[in-house]
């Protein structure tokens, strides 16, 4: 698996520049104008711009057919861009978390936080095997439809965080988040049968 994240650190390293760009404006964005949820919205980019990136490159070199052909499963192919992705959306969580801070010089929101972290977890999980399945072209479609459903309904949360939600039942936004990762699970399963050499480069 070593090999498969070096080989898309180099696939990122020319986007690194940009997600630090961008992870600095938004972050600014949500700290000056007091609104964090600039970081929410950064927080469902940031991973899907990874995966959307490196299973891109894989396509296009034919690298996944390599990688099954000198022995790496399907499993360890699907579980390497997952972790990728995760690292994205706990990075964007954190920053979120000191935008928060920054901007309030406070931190009594978890639930805003917890909706955050749910809906990055969520698009990981509907992006890694669409992308396998679909081919990234086609699943950028579909996503950005999922997307929509996704931030209206965070939209809808945050509204009920606000309204006082989350000091009436403080354990809903936080299961949501754990329903959220551990459907990362399943759906890493779901791309390692989708992964497979007569499958992995189809359009």
């Amino acid at each position: 698996m070593k090999g498969l994240f070096v080989k898309d650190m180099y696939t990122l390293k020319r986007y690194g520049l940009w997600y630090l760009v961008y992870c600095l404006a938004f972050t600014l964005l949500a700290v000056f104008l007091e609104n964090p949820a600039f970081v929410t919205g950064l927080a469902v980019l940031l991973p899907l711009s990874a995966l959307s990136a490196t299973v891109t490159a894989d396509r296009k070199d034919n690298w996944t057919e390599y990688a099954l052909a000198c022995g790496q499963s399907p499993f360890a192919i699907a579980a390497e861009k997952l972790i990728i992705a995760l690292t994205l959306s706990l990075i964007t969580t954190a920053l979120w978390a000191l935008s928060y801070f920054l901007a309030f010089r406070t931190f009594d929101d978890p639930a805003e936080l917890c909706i955050t972290a749910a809906l990055s977890f969520a698009t990981v999980a509907l992006s890694l095997p669409l992308s396998y399945k679909l081919g990234v072209e086609r699943c950028r479609l579909v996503l950005g439809i999922i997307m929509l459903v996704l931030m209206v309904a965070c939209v809808a949360l945050l509204t009920a965080a606000g309204n006082g939600l989350s000091d009436a039942s403080p354990l809903l936004f936080s299961a949501l988040t754990v329903i959220s990762v551990a459907t990362c699970v399943p759906s890493l399963f779901i791309t390692a049968s989708v992964i497979r050499p007569d499958k992995s480069l189809s359009p």
